[in-house]
């Protein structure tokens, strides 16, 4: 038994929905207690095929071909709603807003809660009449119908936010986040507005999380991408980073009772390095770092995190010292000869051969030894200082080119041992996949990596994954002698 009025309207509804097939929608209606439901099974069987054929046509964009098909469903079943609304949609986006609307007003003629009709009717509005108050209206009636799509709320958001009303903006901006929080445009819309309070920390995190969430290489992750390096410049203009690294050396100073000094160096081989006080037998702690580079608060905290790890491996005794020895360098030159015989017929001077050598055998022993603790010092950083991500950002992009251009410039791989190119470029694919996770950017493909070498750095960054959420003191350690498994 069915009691009537409200009820009733309920019961209807609700039967609608879970009884339609696409857009076919059936007839339900109560009568003397009773529910009759009408279902056109000819009309779906015949048309159903055309209608998805129509379908992937549009979204191929092949319009041209689709638009035939759906004269024909609509000239067969003009009271199917949807057929109207695709065709309203395929003329829109062809620049026929006119046109497009009379279909859309066919589309709601049949359906008046079609809430994608009234959605793109709300859209042709707001975008090509500029008429933002009649673009509400559509877009109020199309969250009745469709009181959880998260779309049409982002885009009555978006309407307020032109509108300059950016607090009520905001509201509709965060319900659309919390029905569907994997949209990149309504992250966007919530860095743009943060941006505007001058929030930059929040502009960045959302602007960040737009990146990560755009599966395309749309207008709309190009906008995102100029938008995060803006940001992050606007917040280095800031002292916010000083204040972040004074108050954890300061924090190191007490635990490890030993100072530390922060000291300006361009002369050191890498963009910043810890000297710690045992190694060099004094009494201080450095760290050195190139005032060149940008966004230097990041490096500074990424050397004191080194110091962070052995203070804590430190305490369960648990430190351990990596070394290489004049063999092992001698036995590194000698697999360089093809090399070194190379760059003599090119007449290069004997000391610029030894000194090219030399500096090949620091760099990838530096690659060999940090690139594990590197990473878990990445994610403690990003984890830990929610703050010195727009820093992070700025900074590992930076040594990421530099990593790219030294494993893929055609003069450095022409002059180059390739085994020693190819470990290298490992490395810095381990360090892309990273910023990935981070910060949404994918490199991987600039490297231009075989898929063995693709193979070798996902394996390795895999194998870190494995310690990432649980790592323990000292455990970096275990991830430095992974490279010798990788490449037999």
């Amino acid at each position: 038994m069915c009691p009537g009025g409200g009820d009733n309207d309920l019961i209807i509804s609700t039967l609608e929905k879970y009884y339609t097939y696409g857009p076919y929608k059936p007839k339900v209606s109560i009568e003397d207690d009773w529910i009759k439901i009408e279902i056109d099974a000819s009309t779906i069987i015949s048309q159903d095929n055309d209608y998805k054929k129509a379908i992937a046509l549009c979204e191929k964009g092949k319009y041209a071909e689709a638009k035939p098909i759906l004269k024909n469903l609509i000239s067969k079943n003009p009271t199917i709603s949807e057929y109207h609304r695709i065709m309203g949609q395929i003329l829109s986006d062809e620049g026929d807003q006119e046109e497009a609307i009379n279909c859309l007003i066919d589309a709601l003629r049949w359906d008046s809660k079609n809430g994608w009709a009234l959605l793109m009717m709300g859209n042709i509005f707001a975008k090509f009449k500029n008429d933002v108050p009649t673009a509400m209206k559509y877009y109020d009636q199309a969250l009745v119908a469709n009181p959880n799509d998260n779309i049409t709320i982002n885009n009555i958001g978006a309407n307020l936010m032109q509108q300059g009303k950016l607090e009520e903006a905001k509201k509709y901006f965060w319900e659309a986040i919390r029905i569907n929080d994997k949209y990149p445009n309504t992250h966007f819309a919530l860095g743009m507005i943060a941006e505007r309070e001058a929030d930059f920390q929040s502009a960045f995190y959302s602007t960040i999380q737009a990146i990560k969430l755009n599966k395309n290489k749309d207008v709309l992750y190009q906008n995102s991408v100029r938008k995060a390096f803006e940001i992050a410049k606007n917040i280095l203009a800031t002292d916010a980073g000083k204040k972040i690294y004074r108050e954890y050396r300061h924090k190191l100073e007490f635990e490890g009772d030993r100072r530390i000094d922060i000291v300006q160096d361009e002369e050191i081989p890498t963009a910043a390095k810890f000297e710690f006080a045992e190694n060099y037998e004094r009494e201080v702690h450095i760290v050195r770092y190139k005032p060149s580079y940008p966004a230097v608060e990041h490096l500074i905290m990424h050397e004191l995190v080194h110091l962070d790890f052995v203070i804590q491996a430190r305490k369960d005794d648990l430190n351990q010292l990596f070394i290489s020895n004049q063999s092992h360098k001698t036995q590194f030159i000698t697999g360089l000869e093809p090399t070194i015989k190379k760059l003599n017929k090119m007449g290069i001077s004997e000391k610029s051969i030894a000194d090219y050598c030399s500096n090949l055998y620091e760099g990838i022993n530096r690659q060999i030894f940090n690139t594990p603790i590197d990473l878990f010092i990445e994610q403690f950083l990003f984890t830990e200082f929610a703050n010195l991500r727009p820093y992070q950002f700025l900074s590992l992009y930076t040594m990421l080119q530099e990593g790219l251009k030294a494993v893929t410039d055609k003069k450095i791989i022409e002059l180059s041992p390739k085994d020693i190119i190819s470990k290298s470029k490992v490395y810095n694919i381990v360090n892309a996949l990273q910023f990935k996770d981070l910060f949404g950017f994918d490199f991987t493909k600039e490297f231009n990596a075989t898929p063995s070498e693709l193979k070798h750095a996902k394996d390795f960054y895999e194998e870190y994954l494995q310690y990432k959420d649980d790592k323990e003191p000292a455990e970096e350690y275990e991830l430095v002698n992974i490279p010798d498994e990788l490449y037999q």
